[in-house]
């Protein structure tokens, strides 16, 4: 029995994208181990019953006497960045180090020699990174030797999202928000076009989420009609239903779009900023569409024609879920993640 032991920098909690990924991956003759900050008692108990292995930890030193329980053959770290002390502190207990870049890249850094060789003896501890996106690949690509470097997509448990069909417009286009409520997510421009009158007669804008800009967002749907604040939902798949269209007007790079390819399985459409890995998700008016938010009248007149149009609503919604079934099926991941997995174990 090969113990594979997984490292992650998150609170894990049931109905997350990354527990999902976990309740999956068990596989025959391998004994699972999950090391993590804290974990919440829904979440054990089902991991509990899948046979993992739970432990918390806090700090370097209970790390090192976790890994000399455990005896790894392999350690795949989550949420850690390339260089992190924890990388270099199980390379002392194992030579199969994998870590997944699940974190966004700076924006504006360049790509020096400097950087390479940092970068280079930062990682020597990894004997493989998994990009989680072609935008994180490239990225890597750029100071990370190709042979340490392999693709792996997210993906999402397509049972968990179910397709539904697009609701009538009665009245007004419902626009959903789902994410942090942070500058860099893009939330004030959301805020700005629906507090124009043009935007709030045919359209509304239903905001879940916390962060930073809490009390901005409660104070703008205070003072908007076309503007709600719901707060963070532990059951986004189902409000999800509700929605016509999913905005997401991101600023920053994200690694990747959880909440585009979750909205595109439940058959709703999105509206994105066509930036970091959010521009690989779909194809350009055939699955959503890519605008860029600081320009309001383009938006506008993009809601306008959606309000208009129920039949393109339609066609769009039923090719967002095909294009997550050919991309972004969680299986699929989970079988490269095998594959990896097997390769390794047996060098």
């Amino acid at each position: 029995m090969k113990n594979i032991v997984l490292i992650c920098d998150i609170d894990v909690k049931k109905g997350s994208s990354f527990f999902d990924f976990l309740i999956q991956l068990p596989e025959p003759n391998r004994h699972f181990i999950l090391l993590a900050r804290s974990i919440s008692e829904d979440a054990y108990s089902t991991l509990k019953s899948k046979d993992y292995t739970y432990s918390s930890f806090a700090n370097f030193i209970q790390l090192f006497v976790l890994l000399l329980r455990y005896r790894p053959h392999l350690i795949h770290f989550h949420f850690y960045g390339i260089g992190h002390i924890y990388t270099f502190i199980a390379r002392m207990f194992c030579s199969k180090i994998v870590l997944t870049m699940h974190n966004s890249p700076p924006r504006h850094v360049e790509i020096t020699g400097w950087r390479r060789w940092k970068q280079s003896v930062l990682g020597i501890p990894l004997v493989r990174l998994c990009a989680i996106s072609p935008f994180i690949l490239q990225w890597l690509q750029t100071f990370v030797p190709q042979n340490k470097i392999i693709l792996i997509n997210n993906g999402i448990n397509l049972s968990r999202f179910n397709f539904e069909k697009m609701p009538a417009i009665t009245n007004k286009l419902r626009c959903f928000y789902v994410g942090s409520l942070t500058h860099e997510k893009g939330i004030h421009y959301l805020l700005a076009l629906f507090s124009h009158p043009d935007v709030a007669a045919i359209a509304q804008l239903d905001i879940y989420g916390d962060g930073k800009l809490e009390q901005q967002v409660k104070h703008a749907a205070e003072g908007e009609k076309a503007i709600n604040y719901h707060g963070r939902s532990t059951q986004i798949e189902r409000e999800l239903r509700h929605a016509h269209v999913v905005l997401m007007p991101s600023c920053w790079q994200e690694a990747f779009g959880y909440v585009a390819v979750e909205a595109m399985a439940v058959g709703r459409p999105v509206i994105a900023e066509s930036i970091g890995g959010l521009a690989e998700i779909f194809i350009d008016k055939k699955q959503g569409w890519y605008v860029y938010f600081e320009q309001t009248d383009q938006v506008q007149k993009l809601l306008k024609l959606l309000y208009n149009k129920n039949n393109l609503l339609d066609e769009i919604s039923v090719a967002a879920r095909e294009r997550v079934e050919r991309e972004y099926d969680l299986t699929r991941q989970i079988l490269q993640t095998h594959a990896m997995y097997t390769s390794l174990l047996e060098r």
